[in-house]
Parts: C-alpha cells; structure tokens; sequence
C-alpha cells in the first residue's frame, strides 16, 4: 500500500520528519520537491553513541508532537544499535524505514546494503552529513580530538556505573573496531562540496593505512519518507497506542501491539 494524500484526497498532507542530522542535505532537498508539507526537526548525530539517549531524545520529540497540526510522524532513522525499538506514538501514526542503520538510507535500498556489506566487509563509510556534522571540519586533526573526547566521555561514564579496572576494559574492547577496518568508503549523493568530502575520506584512509573507495549514493528511500511513498517493503507505519519493535524475520523493525 501506498499513501501519498491527505485523507480527504484534497489537501497535501503535513508531516513531521525527525531525523539525525546527517541527513540534512538530502532530507532538506527531498522535503523541498514534496508535494506534501514537510517539518523537518534535525536530532544530533551524537545520539548515535548511546541507544538509550537516542531513544529517550526520540520518544520526547514523538511525543511532543501535536496530533492537531501533522497527519504523520516519520523517523529518518533505522534500528540504530536498538535506539529506536520501544519508541511509542499515542495520537499519530508513525512511520519508519525498514533499515539497520544510516548507511541503509544513503545506498537507497537494503539489497544494495547486503551486497555492499557482503562484497567489501571491513568498511567505514562516510557521507556529507558525517564529514559535516560529525566532524565539524574536514580535518584529520578534528576526527582525533574528537574520538579522544568521546573516549574520555566514556570512560567517565562506565567508571561511575562499573568502576575504573571494568571501564578499562570496556573501552579496550570498544577500541578494536578500528583494527577490523581496511577501507575507507565515501559515499558519493552529489550535494554539497564533494572534493572536501572526496578529499577528507582520501586523507583519513591515508592515515589509517587503509583503502579509498568513493560509492555512487542513492536517496531514492529519503525521498519516498519525505513524499509519503510507503510501501510495505521498504517502511513500516506504526498506527496510535503501539510502539517499535525489532524484527527477526528480515523486515527489521515490526509494530508492537496495540492497547
């Protein structure tokens, strides 16, 4: 089923998209050519680090809502480490992607996201968004600090909840990932200053000892969130008094049962 107009088939829709802001670029681009009325709210990226948090920011901005100014709610986001499942909607449905994660949303479907994973495992991917927002600058010197900072963050915070030797430990194991990566991927949606981005990917891969790989982007999916083009493939609609629930069935998220 595809929903694309206001119930009475006269009026564009109003649609409340919350997304990370690693999407900016393209979600303020697909909300623009929409031809429904699209608010776009723009979460940090930062979110990301913690599930929890990300959960708890979502399910404050779903909530707050007014069921009187928007006929739907769409979350740019995927399953996000579990940060999405348990986020409820009382007055209006609720639709979200059918992905993992943003990487889903930037390649335009989940098939190009199995192939991608399964024919180059062992890649980090960076888009506009993550260069701009995650980082700040397009500055090797930049992504340091910043992983340091978070670093300590961490440490701080699983020091108070596990002590110090456990935090320790902790932050160790977190610290191997950058030990299973070999290829640095820009993906490639064609907004923005792409030599920066071609070019911050390039250096980080230099630096890292890893390959350079620059991937043709797809924001097809972001572009249907944004026009209300929901196919039950691709997206999930959440209807009022239920919630996000994580599936095992290859659909990736699923609706919890309503009251």
């Amino acid at each position: 089923m595809t929903l694309s107009f206001h119930s009475n088939y006269n009026e564009a829709m109003r649609i409340r998209i919350i997304a990370c802001e690693v999407f900016a670029r393209e979600l303020m681009l697909a909300g623009a050519v929409s031809p429904h009325v699209v608010d776009l709210t723009l979460m940090p990226f930062g979110l990301h680090d913690t599930p929890e948090e990300l959960r708890k920011e979502l399910q404050k901005e779903v909530s707050a809502t007014r069921s009187e100014r928007y006929d739907f709610i769409a979350l740019c986001y995927g399953l996000c480490s579990r940060g999405t499942v348990g986020i409820r909607t009382e007055h209006i449905p609720l639709v979200i992607p059918r992905a993992h994660d943003c990487i889903t949303l930037l390649l335009g479907s989940r098939k190009r996201y199995n192939e991608e994973f399964s024919q180059h495992p062992g890649t980090y991917y960076y888009s506009p968004g993550w260069i701009e927002r995650k980082i700040g600058e397009v500055q090797q010197e930049v992504i340091d600090n910043a992983y340091a900072k978070l670093t300590q963050e961490r440490f701080e915070e699983y020091a108070r909840k596990y002590g110090e030797d456990n935090a320790r430990f902790l932050i160790q194991q977190e610290s191997l990932w950058m030990k299973h990566y070999t290829r640095a991927a820009f993906i490639n949606t064609g907004l923005g200053n792409i030599d920066a981005y071609r070019r911050f990917t390039r250096d980080l891969a230099a630096e890292r000892g890893w390959e350079y790989a620059e991937i043709e982007g797809d924001t097809s999916l972001l572009n249907r969130l944004a026009c209300a083009d929901w196919n039950e493939d691709e997206f999930l609609i959440v209807q009022p008094r239920s919630s996000i629930l994580e599936a095992y069935d290859g659909t990736i998220v699923r609706q919890g049962r309503q009251q």
